[in-house]
């Protein structure tokens, strides 16, 4: 156990490592759960409802920002009939939510949505249905009003889709959600178009009918409704740029440990080689330390991620509940991997200081 009391001799100093590693794996952590949890529940609330194919505006920069036009949208229904679904989704300013999520959908694809509470809305009635996370943070039941787009509308009752993104918002008849987003009383539009098709081939050849016949939309399969959302790619590069500063963070302050650490011991090295220590045993209790800081940085770090991501979480100012709460696996095991993987490379400088050291030298460092 002599590398664990070399540690403890220089307190600070290895505290201070352990922070620094910890501070960056905390948010590469927590940016890496964000990304994968959003992708998956993306994805899940897709695949849930059996929708094969989700048409969208060509050019939208996202589906969430696509605009689909009522006489597009009149074709669109023409032609695959009570399998096509229109929605209008966004997010709304309020004054309990700087980003309220409102989801307008028809009568018929309500009733495919659980319930926990209460019934659905009913067209003409002022009505939505609550999220059940939005339900739980502004403590509303049914029969109570919420204050959307300056109307006060009543719960009717409160849905689970087991997405919490859609289960933090609200969802209301299609007509009124659409008027709300409407810019100055423009034209209204929609957001996307869902259609289930239950085949291979009829997907594929929807798809390329609306190519060829809407230039101006996309139809892409809905398991791949996740990766064409913009904000996922964003977040993905942010994840990515996050990752750099973790390796060049780590690789700092490890490597700046292990060279005062060299420098501080340096006579006391010489003494350990003349009796018999080779340079290898000598890198070895380096790597010891190295990997006993690393280690206890990262988890850390991981936990630091996790509170990271509750407290965050209850900030209103983000949305309801669609930030995870957990860490996956993938994301634990990433995050020791890249910590001890510059751990590792962090010893090539201290293995060829140790590799050229002559012991009668360090014997008279001062």
């Amino acid at each position: 156990m002599i590398f664990w009391r070399n540690l403890l001799r220089a307190r600070v100093r290895s505290l201070m490592t352990v922070l620094g590693i910890a501070a960056g794996v905390g948010l590469f952590a927590a940016a890496t759960a964000i990304t994968a949890d959003l992708r998956q529940q993306i994805a899940s609330a897709i695949g849930r409802y059996q929708f094969d194919v989700v048409i969208h505006e060509k050019r939208a920069p996202s589906p969430f920002s696509s605009k689909i036009t009522e006489a597009q949208m009149a074709t669109l229904r023409q032609r695959y009939g009570a399998a096509l679904s229109p929605m209008v989704m966004g997010t709304l300013n309020e004054r309990w939510s700087a980003y309220a999520m409102l989801l307008g959908v028809t009568p018929g694809f309500a009733q495919r949505i659980g319930l926990v509470a209460g019934r659905h809305f009913e067209p003409g009635q002022n009505e939505v249905t609550l999220g059940e996370i939005a339900a739980q943070r502004l403590g509303l039941g049914i029969g109570q009003a919420v204050e959307v787009g300056g109307r006060s509308l009543r719960v009717a009752g409160i849905y689970r889709t087991g997405s919490r993104l859609f289960d933090g918002g609200l969802m209301g008849e299609i007509g009124p959600v659409q008027r709300l987003y409407a810019q100055d009383g423009g034209p209204r539009s929609y957001t996307l178009a869902l259609v289930s098709t239950g085949d291979r081939a009829a997907t594929a050849r929807i798809i390329d009918e609306v190519g060829r016949d809407f230039p101006s939309l996309k139809a892409i399969p809905g398991t791949e409704f996740a990766g064409a959302v913009r904000l996922l790619r964003v977040v993905d590069a942010f994840v990515g740029t996050i990752a750099v500063v973790v390796l060049l963070g780590t690789g700092l302050v490890v490597v700046n440990m292990l060279t005062m650490a060299l420098a501080e011991r340096t006579r006391e090295i010489g003494i350990l080689m003349a009796i018999g220590w080779t340079p290898w045993r000598v890198l070895r209790l380096l790597a010891a330390e190295t990997a006993l800081l690393c280690g206890v940085g990262a988890l850390l770090g991981n936990g630091f991620g996790l509170a990271l991501l509750h407290g965050v979480n209850r900030l209103e100012t983000v949305g309801f509940g669609w930030l995870p709460l957990h860490l996956g696996t993938a994301q634990v095991l990433t995050s020791f991997t890249l910590v001890f993987g510059v751990g590792t490379l962090s010893l090539a400088w201290p293995a060829l200081v140790l590799w050229r050291m002559q012991p009668l030298e360090a014997l008279r460092h001062e």
